[in-house]
């Protein structure tokens, strides 16, 4: 008997091993997790929810659909499309997404703030190509906060949040009101520099004269009465985005002139002895040279909203 002792235990150690290699082989694997929507997202929970299946980083997801919403709308049209075809989390989850409410709110009234200032500060630097798409972005942006809420449990509306949504919806009427704005301005093609204020100047040689005058915001006078300009001819443009330009040309110059107004109207004046006519003449009167010798200039004048004044003197 004792010499079968050794002889028992490695039997009994074989069966243990042959056991749990057994077990090993037919546990099941482990099941991956499905794509979802995270509950606890900061809108619609897709680029949380990509994180966690994946597990990256939040906020690197979030960049990469902010870096490709540059590309044309590319990364939000897929965050939308992402949105609607995923699933929602669990139940506990529903709830998590529920009581976000108020951190959704808030980060849209800081998102409000910073678009608004952004478009402020456009408006004085050359950055103005920014204020269309900014607008229509935002716009995309309030439609999916408001089907984000439509979608959302409801819950009791508390005085705090009617004073956020409505300072919300204010400073997006103002942010659509400017983009709008920036946008109109810029299908004028008039140009968006120069700064703003009262721009005044009167050259009285050619070498003093400058090829454009241009004003932002404000009003543009550019008296060029007393410049002789070539024969050959000249070209001068002025320009106001919003405001008035008026042009004072040499009365025995002549003129090759073009306009443009968006929005306001313009004023042609010319002196016919001793009364002032709008009729405007390309080649002075009350001259007996030939126009092919007398001064020429060639003259451009824009304003997006505002007035335009030519005058001869």
């Amino acid at each position: 008997m004792s010499g079968l002792f050794p002889i028992e235990v490695l039997a009994q150690v074989a069966y243990v091993i042959g056991v749990s290699e057994q077990s090993e082989s037919t546990s099941p694997e482990p099941t991956p997790r499905s794509l979802r929507r995270s509950a606890n997202g900061v809108l619609g929970g897709v680029a949380a929810g990509i994180a966690d299946r994946f597990d990256l980083d939040r906020n690197l997801i979030r960049l990469g659909f902010v870096l490709c919403t540059l590309l044309w709308g590319f990364g939000l049209a897929l965050y939308l499309a992402l949105w609607v075809w995923l699933p929602r989390g669990d139940d506990a989850g529903r709830e998590v997404l529920s009581r976000s409410t108020s951190r959704r709110l808030t980060l849209a009234l800081v998102a409000a703030v910073v678009v608004l200032g952004t478009l402020a500060i456009s408006l004085r630097h050359p950055i103005h190509r920014l204020g269309p798409g900014v607008g229509l972005t935002w716009l995309v942006f309030l439609i999916v906060l408001a089907v984000i809420a439509l979608r959302t449990s409801s819950r009791h509306l508390s005085f705090r949040r009617l004073v956020a949504v409505v300072f919300l919806s204010a400073i997006s009427v103002m942010i659509l009101l400017i983009a709008a704005f920036l946008g109109f301005l810029e299908s004028t093609g008039v140009p968006l520099s120069g700064g703003n204020g009262l721009h005044a100047w009167s050259p009285t040689s050619l070498a003093q004269v400058q090829s454009s005058y241009r004003t932002e915001f404000g009003a543009t006078t550019v008296d060029l009465s007393h410049v002789r300009f070539p024969a050959t001819g000249f070209a001068v443009s002025a320009s106001t985005a919003v405001g008035t330009v008026e042009v004072i040309v040499p009365a025995n110059a002549v003129v090759t002139l073009s306009t443009q107004v968006g929005i306001g109207g313009a004023s042609y004046l010319e002196r016919n002895g001793f009364r002032w006519t709008s009729y405007f003449r390309e080649t002075p009167t009350l001259t007996s040279t030939p126009s092919a010798r007398l001064p020429h200039l060639i003259l451009n004048v824009q304003v997006g909203i505002g007035r335009v004044s030519v005058e001869r003197r």
